[in-house]
């Protein structure tokens, strides 16, 4: 008879789970308090005191309070990568595709909490270079391969692909800026959206 192998709770596996939920609250606690106060308004013993950790524990997985954030921040990258990601996976048209995208990144946008860590202190805490590097990895190394896509397939006229990525999103960006900042947030939000998807429609071949 076959022996079903039991779940291995030894001191190993009970350290990486310790090790996680550490880990899983001082991410939670220091998102919180950044959406909240910005990262220069939060210190180092406010996310330890409300994850209900040791300032030890926050050196031993992360790199101070800089590196709590950029952890932070690629959480948030991906969790609007997958937001973007769903609303492409809707969409049939490619030219759709690409306005579900941007429509969907600047409905998430406004969460002014989210806009503060994302385009707000990211690029200052972090620097101009390593903001783009992470920006690299979760959006704009994959919305450029789309846009080449595109024009490979003649949905696009031919630009130069890097101009092109850079322009529509910070275009995205300033518009996430204006209307999580409106006096009606939600009408400009359709505004802005409407707007990015007449600007994109014109690029088409």
């Amino acid at each position: 008879m076959r022996k079903v192998k039991q779940p291995d709770h030894g001191p190993g596996n009970k350290q990486d789970e310790r090790s996680r939920h550490t880990t899983g609250r001082l991410l939670a606690e220091a998102r919180r308090l950044f959406a909240e106060h910005g990262f220069s308004g939060v210190s180092a013993e406010q996310i330890v005191a409300a994850a209900g950790v040791t300032r030890g524990a926050l050196y031993h997985h992360f790199d101070g309070k800089k590196g709590v954030f950029r952890a932070v921040l690629e959480q948030v990258q991906a969790e609007i990568e997958q937001r973007v990601k769903a609303a492409v996976d809707r969409a049939q048209d490619p030219m759709e595709m690409l306005i579900a995208g941007n429509d969907a990144f600047l409905a998430a946008c406004l969460d002014p909490g989210l806009q503060r860590i994302l385009l707000t202190d990211a690029p200052a805490v972090l620097g101009w270079e390593e903001w783009r590097a992470v920006d690299e990895d979760y959006v704009q190394g994959k919305y450029r391969a789309f846009l080449g896509q595109l024009m490979d397939d003649g949905v696009l006229r031919p630009f130069p692909v890097d101009a092109l990525a850079h322009i529509i999103s910070g275009a995205a960006n300033e518009a996430a800026f204006w209307a999580a900042r409106a006096d009606d947030p939600e009408t400009a939000l359709a505004q802005a959206q409407k707007t990015m998807a007449v600007m994109i429609r014109s690029l088409s071949a």
